[in-house]
């Protein structure tokens, strides 16, 4: 059975382990604007921008804030 959580949230994000929470939410706003399905005018696309959505978003909620974060580490 596939796993539903991102095999690692740092990547997922393109984060190093060492970066703090402000880089962790500077790229996730980033990326989240960048692939935001709502944002995608191409149909094509649109259904592999809300999956990659959908990974940053459980990765966000993983290591987006430091008690989540220690929870995860």
């Amino acid at each position: 059975m596939e796993s539903l959580l991102p095999p690692d949230p740092y990547k997922a994000l393109g984060v190093p382990r060492d970066a703090d929470i402000a880089l962790i939410k500077k790229t996730f706003r980033k990326l989240a604007l960048s692939c935001h399905p709502d944002k995608v005018a191409d149909e094509s696309l649109k259904q592999r921008k809300q999956e990659e959505f959908h990974k940053i978003n459980q990765a966000y909620e993983l290591i987006g804030d430091e008690a989540s974060r220690q929870r995860y580490d």
